[in-house]
C-alpha cells in the first residue's frame, strides 16, 4: 500500500483569457500534487502552451484534488511562448 505524490515545478491549468501580471488567480487540479511555493514555477495551458511564470500563494489537497491560487510574476512574449511550448511538448511527450 502506498501514497503517490507528485512534486511539480510546472502547473498545467485552464488559464484566464486576459491574464495579468501581479494578479492572483485560483486553480483546481486532480491528483495529489505539491507545487513548489517558495520559487517561481511555469504556468502552461492544458495543451502545454507556455504562458508565464507564477508563484503559488496557497494550495490545499483534499479528496483527491488540489485547490489553490497563484500570483502572475511574468507573461511570455509570443516568441518566448512558442519556444518554451515546443520544449514542454517534447519533454512531456505531447505531439
Amino acid at each position: 500500500m502506498g501514497f503517490k505524490v507528485e512534486f511539480n515545478s510546472i502547473i498545467r491549468v485552464d488559464v484566464p483569457e486576459n491574464i495579468k501580471i501581479n494578479e492572483v488567480y485560483s486553480f483546481e487540479n486532480e491528483g495529489s500534487r505539491v507545487y513548489f511555493d517558495d520559487i517561481p514555477i511555469w504556468l502552461v495551458k492544458k495543451d502545454w502552451t507556455a504562458v508565464g511564470e507564477i508563484k503559488i500563494t496557497q494550495q490545499e489537497r483534499k479528496d483527491g484534488k488540489i485547490k489553490g491560487s497563484y500570483k502572475v510574476l511574468y507573461l511570455y512574449s509570443p516568441e518566448e511562448s512558442q519556444q518554451l511550448t515546443k520544449i514542454f511538448k517534447r519533454m512531456y511527450g505531447w505531439k
